[in-house]
């Protein structure tokens, strides 16, 4: 559940993605998923859901509204700033509930970065 001063924050968070998405600062990280019990990596992730193109994901994050967050938790892969919070979505896009982790980059070279983007399995 997000509180009060959680909202605050993704409202923050999505202003700021929004206009780094906005400028082309973006990265998605190449990830593999377990859907329906099948190892998908993320390309044909986004394909299941619909969508052919691997850049029009960020115009679906762009459309992203405070009430689809649904939890802030700290990053926890040390590969990345431990600092930084993830954010975590969810949007009904093409009729499927779809998934979508997310963090800001912040080492001088400010990026978003989608560390998830694929159909919910919650």
């Amino acid at each position: 559940m997000i509180t009060t001063l959680d909202n605050t924050a993704v409202k923050s968070f999505l202003k700021i993605a929004k206009e780094l998405i906005r400028r082309k600062k973006y990265k998605i990280i190449p990830r593999t998923y377990n859907l329906d019990d099948v190892r998908v990596n993320y390309k044909e992730a986004i394909i299941r859901i619909g969508i052919i193109r691997i850049e029009s994901i960020w115009n679906y994050i762009l459309e992203l509204k405070e009430e689809d967050c649904f939890r802030i938790s700290k990053d926890i892969d040390l590969s990345r700033d431990t600092n930084s919070e993830v954010f975590e979505f969810i949007k009904v896009i093409n009729g499927k509930r779809v998934y979508i982790k997310l963090n800001l980059k912040n080492d001088g070279d400010d990026k978003v970065i989608c560390l998830s983007f694929h159909e919910s399995t919650r």
